[in-house]
């Protein structure tokens, strides 16, 4: 079975990955800038050297509790389609080589999250569900996102 290079992270208990080539960059959590009038899938925006990236709330995506930001948190920055995007995790563990199998019945994730996932693994005996970054946000829900920042952001 062919191997390909994923990033590992978490959300609560459980281990995503992630194509390492989708990924731009890892920083610390810092603030974010909230919009009142943000699309709800938008958490808010990072000033990352004078260019504001939008940051999804993949926590709402996945249908997992909402939780307040921790400063040992992990802001991955990363490219969908032709737009960057940002998406906050509890923590990154890792960049390691992963053989993907098909996802089967057996595998417990929350109803309707199977779309987006490619794939599973194992590392250091745990479970690792592996996504497609272009299928977990569509270029039309970001390009929406986007256009709507644009609406909020430029003055009139």
């Amino acid at each position: 079975m062919k191997k390909k290079t994923f990033i590992i992270f978490s959300l609560d208990d459980q281990r995503y990955a992630l194509s390492v080539q989708s990924v731009k960059n890892i920083i610390r959590s810092v603030a974010l800038t909230y919009l009142s009038e943000a699309p709800d899938l938008l958490l808010g925006l990072l000033n990352l050297e004078g260019t504001f990236i939008p940051v999804i709330n993949i926590r709402e995506q996945f249908g997992l509790p909402q939780k307040n930001i921790q400063i040992s948190d992990r802001i991955i920055i990363a490219d969908v389609s032709k737009y960057t995007i940002a998406f906050i995790a509890d923590a990154v563990e890792d960049v390691v080589e992963l053989a993907q199998k098909p996802l089967d019945q057996s595998v417990d994730i929350f109803p309707g999250m199977e779309k987006y996932f490619i794939g599973i693994s194992r590392h250091n005996n745990a479970t690792v569900l592996i996504y497609d970054i272009d299928t977990l946000f569509p270029e039309q829900t970001i390009k929406h996102i986007t256009d709507e920042l644009k609406q909020i952001t430029e003055p009139a």
